[in-house]
């Protein structure tokens, strides 16, 4: 039912390999595998990333991983299953909710013990999944000692890239702790060349070159801390501490072909942000009789953002904007849950979820000329507070010995309610009841093949910055292909139901071949509404009609040989909305297909290569019945050699991106077109690996 109302680490790696032996066994490696028999066995399906598969090509973001999973794509540092845009795929962090504005890349790879993925939703993790559920799952304390550290550094002139991580863990009795930290510094820059044309009654057409430069210097603390109570009882304390800082400059420069030029065909831009994340949760498990479990957790969460932007054009006339912003999101979450084996082959969990979020974003805008006339001043801010509640149950059944079911039921009720200074308070009330089958069944006289089915009631929600009626204007150029945006307070959630099937071969120790197909059918879609008002081009979301999604993706783990293993997937995502007329009238964001081949090959006990061609093809899509968008075929090739100098030393070079593709991307409206190429950079980086 919906109701609707208003670096002393470099010294320490260097001395350690000064003292290194000559190369003996590899690396001993003791991790959660993500290996063909976790996965068969699974009623969910879930697909486990490890942590060997993490390190493998030394990404220094999560993004560049996930991208070579299967049914998973990348945009611009936004993850996003079955080829659906930001929203459609729940993240979590240790099973909980991640804040509105959300970076995946703010968490570094050194911190993360494995990755889940989920294709159909869960009762206990929540139905905001129409595409699916990514879990980070961090690293925890307990264990045998270790001291683990590493550096890397970019090969590129200029630009090396420094990072340095440096874990620690122990155990003292009862109690066990860890400490990871990590530092870094990323440089980018970025090249553009920017074609605006229009053949109306005035012919016009402008070349805008774009540069920019960027600079994120993080760093980041993990403190942990586990218990072991009396009578099986545990506590666990996880924090998360991360602080950074982006810097970014740019300028544009426009070249004038026929027509008008823009107010201001010379500009720069330069924005400086401070970053501070806080995340910590405690948990207590308490041990029952028969086996039962009870779980609860505790959470609070904190994330401010302070930005400090400056955009100078020049023209006509002259433009110095000064905007000073800031954004801080605090959250406090509660959840608990009740685990018991009831009867013969049952495994019940019932629990809820709870949490409250209030997100307060304030801007001060001046608008001067270059000489320091003023032109005006802009004051505004808003807040929102989110409550959400759940309720679930859930139950994994094991019917026969060849049959396993889930049946889940999770109720979320959610309550959004924002207030600003220059507008009226508005808010969005819903509860969505969300049933979720799934079925496996291991086929007769065979232990290697078996298929999936799976049932599901899922949503998505709007967010606050949709829902907020306040007017981002763009500074300058101001046209159907570049509009000014506003929120919706009308906006509804998206409600979808969701069936897919698979089949799946397994063979030798973790050789496998599967193939499966989705569908959605959603309600309640979003679409934006592309209008000219009184002071220009604006775009604002609104729920229109219905959607429907579809897919099928295809996996292989083939070990060729006892040294050579081939790794391959691809996925193809169809979608049409019915209220945008056709062709190409498919939800906005959404990728056509993707592909992934990769190779590990072991040339010997100390030295492994690695290669992975990842592809994704976006093409056409109908935006609104007068706008549409194009997205070339993009293609990355990474590759990766590990040597393994001595039992605790090892060294990894890698190279990103090693096609360094440029980026097209088309917007047409009516007689009115924006065409942009952008460039992209191979990164090769050389890492150091030592257990202390």
């Amino acid at each position: 039912m919906i109701r609707h109302a208003s670096l002393t680490l470099p010294a320490i790696l260097l001395s350690s390999l000064a003292n290194a032996a000559p190369p003996e066994a590899p690396i001993p490696t003791v991790e959660v595998s993500g290996s063909a028999d976790t996965r068969r066995d699974d009623v969910n399906g879930k697909l486990s990333v490890s942590r060997s598969e993490i390190s493998r090509y030394g990404d220094n973001n999560l993004s560049g991983v996930l991208r070579r999973q299967s049914g998973v794509s990348v945009s611009n540092g936004t993850v996003s299953m079955r080829g659906l845009g930001a929203g459609y795929t729940l993240i979590l962090v240790n099973g909980e909710p991640v804040p509105a504005g959300f970076s995946i890349d703010s968490i570094a790879p050194a911190l993360v013990d494995r990755i889940d993925i989920l294709r159909t939703a869960s009762a206990e993790f929540g139905t905001q999944a129409i595409a699916g559920t990514i879990n980070i799952i961090l690293k925890k304390a307990g264990g045998a000692a270790q001291r683990d550290a590493s550096a890397t550094t970019g090969l590129r002139p200029g630009q090396g890239d420094p990072a340095a991580s440096l874990r620690l863990a122990d155990q003292y009795g009862a109690m066990a702790w860890s400490l990871g930290t990590d530092l870094s510094r990323t440089v980018t820059d970025y090249a553009a060349w920017i074609d605006d044309t229009g053949s109306g009654a005035t012919p016009d057409r402008r070349v805008t070159r774009d540069l920019g430069a960027r600079t994120i210097t993080r760093f980041g603390l993990t403190p942990n801390l586990s218990w072991k109570l009396d009578k099986g009882d545990s506590l666990a304390w996880q924090t998360q501490l991360e602080r950074s800082r982006d810097d970014a400059l740019g300028s544009a420069n426009e070249s004038l072909i026929a027509g008008a030029p823009t107010s201001y065909p010379e500009n720069n831009f330069a924005i400086h942000s401070t970053i501070a994340t806080m995340r910590s949760n405690v948990t207590w498990t308490h041990q029952m009789e028969e086996g039962a479990k009870l779980l609860v957790k505790a959470g609070v969460n904190r994330n401010k953002r302070e930005n400090a932007y400056v955009f100078r054009g020049f023209g006509a006339s002259t433009l110095v904007r000064a905007v000073d912003s800031d954004a801080i999101d605090n959250s406090v979450t509660l959840s608990g849950k009740y685990l018991a084996q009831l009867g013969q082959g049952h495994s019940l969990g019932i629990g809820w979820d709870g949490g409250r979020t209030q997100r307060t974003e304030q801007r001060l805008q001046n608008d001067n000329t270059a000489e320091g006339v003023p032109l005006g001043v802009l004051d505004e801010n808003y807040r929102a507070t989110v409550g959400r509640l759940a309720l679930f149950a859930q139950d994994e059944w094991a019917v026969t010995p060849r049959l396993q079911a889930y049946l889940g039921l999770r109720w979320e009720a959610l309550r959004t309610d924002i207030i600003g200074r220059t507008q009226p308070a508005t808010g969005v009330h819903a509860s969505v009841p969300s049933p979720i089958l799934q079925l496996l069944w291991k086929l007769p006289e065979t232990e290697r093949d078996q298929v999936r089915l799976a049932l599901s009631r899922t949503y998505k929600a709007p967010t606050s910055r949709q829902l907020v009626p306040r007017r981002y204007t763009t500074n300058n150029g101001n046209s159907p292909t570049n509009p000014d945006s506003r929120g919706n307070p009308d906006l509804r959630p998206e409600l979808a139901w969701g069936l897919e099937t698979g089949y799946e071969h397994y063979f030798g120790k973790n050789g496998m071949v599967s193939i499966a197909a989705y569908t959605r059918r959603i309600d309640d879609v979003t679409v934006q509404n592309l209008y000219l008002d009184e002071r220009g081009w604006i775009s604002t979301p609104f729920n229109n009609g219905r959607a429907r999604a579809s897919g099928i993706e295809l996996e292989t783990k083939l070990p060729l040989a006892a040294s050579l293993d081939l790794r391959a997937n691809a996925a193809r995502n169809w979608s049409a909305v019915d209220a945008i007329p056709g062709p190409d009238n498919r939800l906005a964001d959404q990728t056509r297909a993707t592909l992934n081949i990769g190779v590990d090959w072991r040339a010997d006990p100390a030295w492994t290569l690695s290669a992975n061609l990842n592809a994704r093809f976006d093409g056409a899509v109908q935006v609104t019945p007068q706008l549409r968008t194009y997205r070339g075929p993009e293609r990355n090739l990474d590759m990766a050699a590990v040597w393994k100098m001595n039992g605790s030393s090892q060294c990894r070079l890698m190279v990103t991106n090693a096609l360094h593709q440029d980026r097209l991307y088309n917007e047409q409206y009516s007689d009115n077109a924006r065409r942009s190429v952008s460039d992209s950079r191979t990164l090769v980086r050389l890492a150091i690996e030592v257990k202390l």
